[in-house]
């Protein structure tokens, strides 16, 4: 599954239709009782940040992927709505009310949609145009139900289903799994889709978690890591040409970092010396940085799931958290970094087991967010998702927004192709000069680690 962004989404032209919220669906939203499960942290974190940002651009996720020939858009119109009903967090809203954001639940029986024929396009620019219009349109999280798109492309070979989601209803690991099922329900004779688990259940759970003693081993490995960045979440170390808090237009690359046979290559080379792809990377980004001007010790956040009860693996929804990760790469030298990174991206795995917001919670006024944005760096290995090996042929596709930037952001996505990279960093000439830089200096790295 590429990972990419809508500037570089290049959708070749076809008809286009879109499906929508029948008008009883959306009066049924009117009267929808308030349910009692609040926002997840995400969702509330996601909330202040588009009120800060309102009327920007909006957060949202989307996919693509191919199916053969002409689709059937009666098929897959009964596809939309069993799956729609299926997940119930993609049938969960928002309404703000007296200040406070409650969130309601439609039951299955009452989501319907209709379906409309926006007739061809004949351009890709004109259809990209048209995607992300709708995209900023529909997929927000100020927006009360829906707050997602489910379009189709038609052709006469072959066809693309694409959809898009505000971030509060999904992560990347969301799409993944929304691409295989959409996939299985549109084959005839597919087998029967897993129990799917609810995100609603999780978020039920989420609250149920107590905020550790502020000297809970994890709370003070956090406090001292934030410490040691100045009391905020890290900052890219080279400058880039923006003030904390003070986001512009936001910039995007996507890259081929390593193919198939290169990646492997890295991989056998990383176990070698007592690591794994993931903490071979990292090593890689820590010695970027360095060669580059910043210190021995980089740190940074890695994004981590929190699947790891076996209710939530099927689920949509957003089920992420943060881990921090001081790299120690003083040494220069890849092959004596790489254990040291290794053992520290296990103890990051250990904190992991205490969710971010509530060490946050734990620490009070030791913390304090200076920027929108945090220097973070995430993998993702999208071989071992459910379908994965339909992905090349599907051209299955993770398309994120463009929006505004304060600090550098990086995902690193390994696909049955090889090793991606796509960075969001602030689109200030400077920022584009030192993430080009970086960047470079990671491939070279990580083609002749060293």
């Amino acid at each position: 599954m590429r990972v990419t962004t809508i500037e570089h989404y290049t959708p070749e032209p076809g008809e286009v239709i879109e499906w929508s919220a029948t008008p009883a669906t959306r009066a049924a939203v009117t009267t929808a009782a308030r349910s009692p499960i609040p926002p997840s942290f995400n969702q509330r974190f996601h909330f202040e940040t588009a009120r800060r940002r309102d009327p920007g651009p909006g957060t949202w996720l989307a996919l693509a992927f191919d199916l053969p020939g002409r689709v059937d858009p009666a098929v897959l119109h009964d596809v939309f709505e069993y799956w729609l009903r299926r997940h119930e967090t993609l049938r969960s809203g928002f309404h703000a009310r007296t200040g406070e954001i409650e969130r309601f639940v439609l039951p299955p029986e009452r989501v319907a949609l209709d379906r409309e024929h926006l007739g061809e396009f004949p351009t890709a620019d004109g259809l990209r145009a048209h995607l992300r219009g709708r995209l900023d349109a529909v997929c927000r999280p100020t927006r009360d139900w829906p707050s997602s798109l489910l379009a189709a492309i038609l052709r006469p070979d072959r066809s693309t289903v694409f959809c898009g989601f505000d971030h509060r209803d999904v992560d990347g690991y969301s799409l993944a799994i929304a691409v295989h099922e959409l996939q299985e329900l549109y084959r005839p004779g597919s087998a029967e889709l897993p129990e799917p688990g609810s995100f609603l259940d999780f978020c039920a759970a989420e609250q149920a978690d107590p905020v550790p003693d502020p000297e809970h081993e994890v709370v003070r490995a956090w406090d001292e890591f934030l410490a040691a960045c100045g009391g905020t979440p890290p900052a890219f170390p080279l400058e880039l040409g923006v003030e904390p808090g003070q986001p512009v237009a936001q910039a995007a690359d996507c890259r081929p970092l390593l193919d198939a046979g290169g990646a492997a290559e890295f991989e056998r080379a990383c176990r070698a010396l007592g690591g794994s792809m993931f903490t071979g990377v990292l090593t890689a980004t820590g010695l970027a940085a360095r060669r580059l001007g910043a210190g021995g010790v980089v740190r940074l956040l890695t994004p981590m799931h929190t699947r790891t009860d076996p209710r939530w693996e099927n689920a949509i929804g957003w089920l992420t958290t943060v881990a921090p990760m001081a790299l120690d790469v003083r040494s220069g030298r890849f092959s004596s970094a790489l254990p040291l990174v290794h053992r520290e991206f296990r103890e990051a795995l250990d904190l992991g087991r205490v969710r971010a917001p509530l060490v946050l919670a734990a620490l009070g006024p030791r913390f304090r967010r200076g920027s929108d944005d945090v220097f973070m760096v995430s993998y993702t290995d999208y071989r071992r998702f459910p379908g994965s090996a339909r992905h090349v042929e599907a051209n299955a596709q993770h398309i994120s927004n463009v929006t505004v930037a304060d600090d550098a952001q990086f995902w690193v996505s390994r696909t049955h192709e090889g090793l991606f990279l796509r960075s969001r960093y602030p689109g200030t000439d400077l920022a584009t000069r030192q993430v080009t830089a970086f960047t470079d200096t990671l491939a070279r790295l990580l083609a002749v680690p060293g």
